[in-house]
């Protein structure tokens, strides 16, 4: 009897960001789940010199993992064995591309985008702005601006100050931009809220800001896209970032690949990758509302936010305020209210602790300050959609 034939599958790529890397746990939790597969790498561009060599040693699918120009994808294509992208290329999105029939992975970038700008203006902020990825026509990053413009116009924000493309000369050398961006940041309206497409570039943003002496996050609070722990820990100060999920679509996309191995019919798929929340760090631990009182107001609901006691009496009496115009004042500043504030605080780090923490979801609800769980389960699905639960699920 004949052993099973187990599927070797190679995986092109020439470098591992934080975001393939997740995509390809997906990919290695459906082998693993459906294998076995024997799974190669092929690293930096060693790969272009033995595609050759592939269907000799019996290569049954391709994982394109990484940016191909048109050469390059001719050469995979003509291996004439199945094919799926992870980081779909900008020439992908031609129809004369070689790879454009196969299945591959894009990011929601238009929502990530809407994403960033909920979480700025969320925090009072009225003055915006965008820097780009370094090489200006990057499609994923050009969506990231328009889904974020188009978030602000809807929450009536009609200006966001656009940092102009990099030359040639600034995308091989950041010594060369550097000046130019440091002068931007300086003349930009102050307090302002600053999206960057990811966290490379963010850091980038934050490092040109200690340069010019703009202050963060007082006069320029920095968001980054990726949650890249290393780069964003790594910045000064510790730079904030829009968490995505890319396992899920890495996922999907192997089991699309397996099917086609077994000798499915091609059909063109995407598969998106989703934003899911925004980690929180220095470079935007402050909140742009002109009132200081009001402003100390929202300090001091962050600092007891947890205390199931916290009343909205506490809240105007740490601001040396009747209740009745702390409620006034803080309404006029924010467009929320006292209580809606505290509710709102306890439910993010709520969302935060499901995510992060194993405690029980009783033990997490208490912790953010709520006093019964069939409460706060009411509250939760009213405002997401969805369970504590299935929360916590989506985003492990």
């Amino acid at each position: 009897m004949k052993p099973p034939v187990i599927p070797r599958v190679v995986i092109m790529t020439s470098t591992i960001t934080k975001g393939l890397q997740e995509m390809l746990q997906g990919v290695l939790a459906y082998a693993q789940e459906h294998g076995p597969w024997r799974i190669y790498q092929q690293e930096s561009r060693r790969w272009m010199y033995e595609l050759h060599d592939l269907k000799r040693w019996g290569c049954t699918g391709v994982i394109a993992a990484d940016y191909h120009n048109v050469e390059e994808a001719r050469q995979i294509a003509a291996l004439k064995v199945p094919v799926v992208v992870l980081l779909q290329p900008h020439p992908m999105r031609q129809r004369d591309y070689p790879l454009f029939k196969w299945p591959c992975v894009i990011w929601n970038s238009a929502e990530v985008g809407r994403m960033a700008a909920d979480y700025f203006v969320e925090r009072h902020y009225t003055h915006f702005a965008f820097v780009g990825h370094i090489y200006g026509d990057s499609y994923w990053s050009v969506a990231r601006e328009r889904g974020f413009r188009a978030a602000l116009r809807a929450h009536g924000h009609r200006q966001c100050h656009v940092y102009a493309p990099c030359t040639a000369a600034e995308q091989r050398d950041w010594a060369v931009e550097r000046p130019r961006m440091e002068a931007w940041l300086r003349a930009l309206p102050k307090p302002v809220a600053l999206f960057a497409p990811n966290d490379r570039r963010g850091k980038q943003v934050l490092d040109a800001c200690l340069d010019a002496g703009v202050s963060v996050p007082d006069e320029v609070a920095v968001l980054g896209v990726d949650n890249d722990e290393w780069i964003c820990e790594a910045s000064v100060p510790t730079l904030s970032s829009l968490q995505c999920d890319p396992r899920p679509a890495g996922y999907r996309i192997a089991a699309h690949l397996d099917r086609l191995m077994r000798g499915a019919r091609l059909v063109k798929a995407e598969y998106r990758v989703e934003p899911i929340r925004v980690i929180t760090r220095q470079s935007t631990e402050w909140v742009a509302i002109a009132d200081q009182k009001m402003a100390g107001a929202l300090h001091y609901i962050r600092l007891h936010a947890h205390e199931s006691g916290l009343r909205v009496a506490d809240v105007a009496r740490s601001a040396g305020l009747s209740r009745r115009a702390a409620e006034v004042r803080f309404r006029v500043a924010t467009g929320r209210t006292l209580r809606g504030e505290i509710e709102h605080v306890r439910l993010e780090r709520l969302r935060a602790l499901l995510a992060e923490s194993d405690a029980t979801i009783g033990a997490c609800a208490e912790a953010c300050g709520f006093a019964g769980q069939t409460h706060v389960g009411r509250i939760f699905r009213q405002r997401f959609g969805m369970t504590m639960g299935q929360w916590r699920q989506s985003v492990r």
